[in-house]
């Protein structure tokens, strides 16, 4: 586990200050120096996200679970319009003007999030986890220690000793899928992140199925994968500290040619 100062911020409150800043160091940006390059960190920063349809539902069901009061106000189940027609269209457009600030989602999530919050607390462990706690969708602010670099990172849940990270999958939700699932996006870099900047000390994935049966996976990382994590956080910090501070540019494989 890495070294920090813990710090505050009043500015960053909420999630468009939070994703609109670029002063703090985030485990996404970090994902783009290990993914690819200083490179595609300068564009993945200069570079306008585009909220995807799965982000909005994973961000929709996070205040479901973690934040049900906020929901309403922040979402709205949208029925199904045909936009390939001029009717579809007009009808889609007036709806909008209807719910004002808050995000359209489809129709038929309503029943799936039913189902899915149903059974994450019908699940003992997961039900244990959330309900120890009580901090909710907290953001937190640390300065790293060795190199320096401001970093921020927004946690799902917590308790007095671990993180919970709730996670929305299209596909299964069992072990297998689970070890595809963090092969593929290294979310045991997350972890590491995470761990580090709150100084907690264990990390929880619930994987939750979006399809019927709606199944839920509760994943602790082992201490092998946080130590793999962290090899991924030094990696990239050492990386992001050096195009920061020196403006060093790096290609893939670190700017070596490697023999394949």
């Amino acid at each position: 586990m890495r070294k920090v100062e813990k710090l505050s911020d009043g500015y960053i409150i909420d999630d468009d200050s939070y994703f609109a800043d670029q002063m703090y160091t985030t485990n996404s940006m970090l994902k783009q120096l290990n993914e690819g390059s200083t490179r595609k960190l300068h564009h993945y920063l200069n570079t306008e996200q585009k909220e995807t349809e799965a982000f909005l539902i994973g961000s929709a069901f996070h205040c479901y679970i973690l934040e049900p009061d906020e929901f309403d106000s922040r979402y709205v189940y949208a029925p199904k319009f045909d936009k390939r027609t001029k009717i579809g269209k007009a009808s889609y457009a007036e709806f909008l003007e209807t719910i004002g600030d808050r995000k359209p989602i489809p129709e038929y999530l309503e029943g799936v999030f039913e189902n899915m919050s149903e059974n994450i607390y019908k699940n003992r462990d997961a039900n244990k986890l959330l309900q120890g706690a009580k901090e909710r969708e907290k953001i937190h602010f640390w300065k790293d220690i060795a190199t320096g670099t401001l970093c921020k990172g927004k946690v799902d849940a917590e308790g007095d000793n671990y993180i919970v990270d709730i996670k929305t999958t299209s596909k299964k939700s069992d072990l297998d899928s689970f070890k595809t699932f963090m092969d593929t996006y290294k979310v045991h870099q997350q972890a590491a992140f995470y761990t580090s900047g709150t100084q907690k000390k264990n990390f929880y994935f619930i994987m939750c199925e979006l399809k019927a049966p709606f199944g839920v996976g509760i994943y602790k990382m082992s201490e092998e994968s946080l130590k793999a994590g962290e090899v991924l956080v030094d990696r990239a910090i050492d990386m992001y500290s050096k195009w920061f501070m020196e403006d060093e540019v790096t290609d893939y494989n670190l700017s070596k040619i490697v023999l394949v």
